[in-house]
């Protein structure tokens, strides 16, 4: 008897750690069902967002916090520099002060040429741990984020490429009118009779003047390096402002004064990107300030101001000297990146402040030195 109770409870408790085994076992199915769904939808989420956005970096950034917020990461603080533009972000939670959570984060460093991501997501324990579901989300939203910025990278030296093969072309036609002009030339010389000389002369006084003027400059600029072609002298910027805001028709109050000894035609083109976009955006019936301050050491500051316009703080302004970006139907998106790559070649600057009451660009160039 003593032999069957024990074999009676012997069954009794394996039927039980068997029904316990398989409880465990369907509500470990379950859950990792349940985790695998949602890595997929998280997946499927980054995928689709990245197609949403056609592969843009910085949309792909700024719209991916909400996936990465569904897998564990309680913030996301970081910091965006886009083509001399820097721009602070945060999502998420603000913590307590004191809390540590030190060992609940993770950072990353993403970058290419002049695009920059710099962030930190803070996690909760379970996303925190290695090879979690979570983890994977983060990778491969790391991984896009930075195969879009290869991209981007790539949609760049594309363009320098296309616009050095144009740059080409037309060498190759202005040195055609070149020659076009020396036979010309040539023709005179084997002319016989008064009267086909003067018929010749005629023609070459009222083509080749402007023929060659024109060929003669493009040449010029498109061959040498601008740091070559255009030699420095003693400019007063007051009267250059003023001289490009009248090509731009704008309407402008102009205060201070200061010289610098600059190439003329590189800093003309500087101010002509940049007022550029105050005749594309500003208010035609408001004046722009511009405000030139005395050199406070080695540097003459600018500002360039457009007051009660709120059509600009739509834009996002880290993106406005990303070059071929555009919200005009007619540009190329090209003025403010070669305004910054000019003020590069003489150790300039420029930058870009706004508020909902204003808008500015922030012109450093180096002054003049005097003996």
């Amino acid at each position: 008897m003593d032999f069957e109770k024990t074999l009676g409870l012997v069954v009794q408790w394996s039927w039980l750690g068997l029904v316990l085994l398989g409880g465990s076992l369907l509500v470990a199915v379950v859950y990792f069902r349940h985790q695998s769904k949602r890595l997929s939808e998280a997946l499927s989420q980054l995928y689709d967002l990245n197609q949403k956005v056609e592969q843009d970096a910085l949309a792909f950034f700024e719209h991916g916090w909400h996936t990465l917020s569904t897998v564990g990461c309680l913030q996301l603080r970081g910091t965006i520099d886009w083509f001399g533009e820097r721009k602070h972000v945060q999502h998420g939670s603000v913590f307590p002060q004191g809390r540590n959570l030190h060992e609940y984060k993770r950072s990353f460093n993403v970058s290419r040429d002049d695009m920059r991501f710099e962030f930190v997501l803070y996690l909760n324990r379970e996303a925190a741990e290695q090879g979690s579901l979570s983890s994977l989300v983060i990778k491969t939203f790391v991984n896009t984020l930075e195969q879009n910025l290869v991209l981007k990278q790539a949609e760049i030296l594309t363009s320098q490429k296309r616009l050095e093969r144009y740059q080409l072309f037309v060498q190759h036609e202005i040195k055609n009118i070149a020659q076009f002009i020396q036979l010309l030339s040539e023709q005179l010389i084997l002319v016989t009779t008064d009267q086909d000389r003067l018929r010749l002369v005629k023609r070459i006084q009222s083509t080749v003047p402007i023929m060659a003027n024109r060929a003669s400059r493009t040449l010029e600029h498109m061959k040498q390096p601008l740091s070559e072609f255009y030699e420095g002298r003693v400019i007063g910027v007051n009267s250059l402002l003023t001289e490009v805001s009248a090509m731009y028709e704008l309407n402008v109050v102009i205060t201070g004064e200061a010289e610098v000894n600059l190439p003329n035609q590189l800093l003309q083109e500087v101010f002509k990107n940049v007022l550029g976009n105050f005749r594309d955006h500003g208010l035609p019936n408001k004046p722009i300030k511009i405000d030139i301050m005395p050199p406070a050491g080695e540097q003459v500051l600018i500002e360039i101001i457009s007051t009660g316009d709120a059509s600009l703080t739509e834009i996002e302004s880290e993106r406005l000297f990303e070059p071929f970006w555009t919200t005009s139907e007619s540009g190329m998106g090209l003025g403010l990146f070669l305004a910054r790559e000019l003020l590069k070649q003489f150790k300039g600057e420029i930058r870009f402040e706004s508020s909902s009451e204003h808008f500015k660009f922030i012109v450093k160039i180096p002054c003049l030195e005097r003996g």
